[in-house]
């Protein structure tokens, strides 16, 4: 295991309708390489967004450490994002397909009526994305291209996707680094490759 510093860390933030154990195998990798690691967990449709950035913000700013990276996949980089203006804790954002331009699924959902049952509180962030983005530190994008996902089976003109998230939903000119690699929107939470560029660009002195 290699030895990080103690005042680095790795908040970990979830998606829609997901969990705080979807992080798992993240989680061993990334405490396997020396790094504390925290999960933020939310309540993705059942509560005002505001109130979830809220939450996000004061756990990374209670952390310990003095560092305080963010790893986060889909709606958890639109609520990551939204928080960091009011983070005082420095450190990298890493994001694993996040519809920072908006989500077509969602769009179509919310035209299909279907949002109001499934979506709830997650339809705005889901729909707008980040229009103000904060850019004080470094951000990266992975991005999967594999397109098995329930996603195009509602919106069958994602283009390149992963099967939810299209790739050029996840592209934009604030983002410092963007990488895609073939996974589909789930399997970025687990997959090698996506886990070791992570662990390089936290780990970059850039």
């Amino acid at each position: 295991m290699t030895e990080k510093s103690e005042q680095e860390a790795v908040v970990l933030v979830h998606g829609l309708w997901m969990k705080k154990w979807t992080w798992a195998s993240y989680r061993r990798f990334l405490t396997n390489h020396g790094y504390k690691v925290y999960t933020f967990g939310y309540k993705t449709t059942k509560q005002p967004f505001e109130r979830s950035t809220m939450q996000l913000t004061a756990f990374v700013n209670s952390r310990k450490e003095s560092t305080v990276h963010l790893v986060v996949h889909s709606m958890g980089g639109i609520l990551s994002m939204r928080a960091l203006s009011k983070i005082n804790k420095p450190g990298k954002l890493l994001m694993l397909g996040s519809p920072v331009k908006g989500s077509k699924v969602a769009k179509k959902l919310e035209q299909m009526g279907w949002h109001k049952g499934l979506l709830k509180h997650a339809t705005e962030p889901l729909t707008v994305g980040i229009t103000a983005p904060n850019t004080d530190r470094q951000i990266m994008m992975i991005a999967g291209t594999s397109p098995y996902g329930m996603g195009r089976f509602i919106e069958k003109h994602l283009g390149v996707s992963d099967g939810t998230v299209a790739v050029d939903e996840t592209e934009a000119d604030w983002i410092h680094y963007h990488q895609t690699i073939h996974s589909n929107h789930f399997g970025l939470l687990r997959n090698k490759k996506a886990k070791a560029l992570t662990l390089n660009f936290l780990q970059s002195q850039v």
